[in-house]
């Protein structure tokens, strides 16, 4: 798979959860989503410096939708003080296990299928 695909795969799967868990619609979801890979490019994780504030505010809605996640390394500096560095991640499986769940349910979604026709008659008492 070269690397496009992977950017609109993953573009897709986003477009996906946005639309399943907060109920965006195509448009919507597809903005988002857009400006989350402009951040990620081919990569898995990016540096929190380069976000903006409403960049951050996005990221941390869709972090509660468990699309991105966050971890901190913390290092040493020459004076002394500590500096934490702050990472996002894209959740690549989990948003994959996300969607085969949802389309799981959503697969056999209708529980009267299997109920004969005869069922639905009007019967008149």
């Amino acid at each position: 798979m070269d690397r496009a695909q992977v950017i609109l795969g993953r573009m897709a799967m986003i477009v996906e959860v946005l639309k399943q868990r907060a109920y965006f619609n195509e448009e919507n979801a597809t903005e988002v989503a857009l400006r989350v890979m402009n951040h990620f490019g081919y990569s898995d994780e990016i540096i929190d410096n380069v976000l903006d504030n409403d960049d951050r505010k996005l990221f941390y809605f869709l972090q509660d939708l468990e699309i991105l996640s966050t971890r901190w390394e913390e290092t040493q500096l020459i004076n002394g003080r500590n500096w934490r560095i702050f990472y996002w991640i894209m959740n690549v499986r989990k948003m994959d296990r996300m969607l085969d769940r949802s389309n799981m349910v959503t697969g056999n979604a209708d529980p009267y299928h299997h109920l004969p026709d005869s069922i639905w008659a009007h019967h008149l008492v």
